[in-house]
């Protein structure tokens, strides 16, 4: 009786925690979330089922220039109008250096580019969506870690104004996870969107494209992939995450030694 309890107090305090609001005008699925989350999925309190009401992020990060986006959502809902109402349209890249993630022309919606694709759901159907990864034109032959973020479940509610609403959490432990999986549409390559209860992270390299496209599934049946090649991917990502931190002190110490406060730059006489 009393491991119930706690778990239950586990349970609701993590409701408290985690909220989702609305954008007042197209009522907006908006993620609220801490960016200091550890994606490792951890065991579940309770037992879940899949959920008809559901969205993750998906990341993508270049570890040698220390950039990171995280802002690209897509999902589904049981809303009728999931798709015109819950897909946003994308902003283009501020400055001339820059790492972003958008949907091209997804269908449902006007032709463009997206940040956040919802699509209706429907019980026992696959589902997929294409999303493009984009760089800069100088960094055109980057190496890329490619991993996603959630999954946040979705509650409905209408609120005092007679509005619809969503309320989430964060699972850590979903059966969906494990319907889940990373496309290459380059390659075909495939991998497991979690392999022993871990995130995994796709390597690739961008091949001098600016652009490269993939696909995200939600398959009925369980993904049955081979785990070796998602580990191998998600170590070689801590390894180019590692190499880039050594960079990055040898060029602060390199900086640092070429400036000596012993001995001041020299002013040229120019008579």
């Amino acid at each position: 009786m009393i491991k119930r309890k706690n778990i239950l107090i586990v349970a609701i305090a993590a409701s408290l925690l985690v909220g989702c609001e609305s954008n007042s005008e197209n009522n907006q699925i908006v993620d609220s979330s801490s960016d200091n989350e550890r994606d490792v999925l951890s065991k579940a309190p309770v037992v879940e089922t899949k959920p008809s009401n559901w969205y993750i992020r998906i990341v993508a990060e270049d570890p040698a220039r220390a950039m990171k986006t995280q802002s690209a959502q897509l999902g589904q809902i049981t809303a009728a109008d999931a798709v015109e109402k819950h897909t946003l349209k994308a902003m283009n890249p501020f400055g001339g250096t820059y790492l972003d993630i958008f949907f091209v022309d997804p269908e449902g919606v006007k032709k463009g580019k997206y940040k956040v694709n919802f699509h209706k759901h429907q019980d026992g159907a696959d589902d997929k969506w294409s999303f493009t990864v984009k760089t800069d034109k100088n960094n055109v032959n980057a190496d890329i870690l490619l991993s996603w973020r959630g999954v946040y479940i979705l509650k409905p509610y209408t609120d005092e104004q007679n509005r619809q609403r969503y309320s989430e959490y964060r699972s850590t432990t979903n059966p969906i996870i494990k319907h889940m999986k990373l496309v290459d549409s380059v390659t075909g390559e495939e991998i497991a969107a979690a392999v022993d209860g871990k995130v995994q992270t796709y390597t690739f390299n961008m091949n001098g494209s600016q652009t490269r496209t993939f696909e995200w599934v939600v398959q009925s049946s369980e993904v049955a992939l081979s785990t070796q090649q998602s580990t191998m991917s998600t170590l070689q990502a801590k390894t180019l995450k590692m190499d880039a931190k050594v960079q990055s002190k040898q060029i602060q110490k390199a900086k640092a030694e070429s400036f000596d406060l012993s001995r001041p730059p020299m002013i040229e006489d120019m008579r």
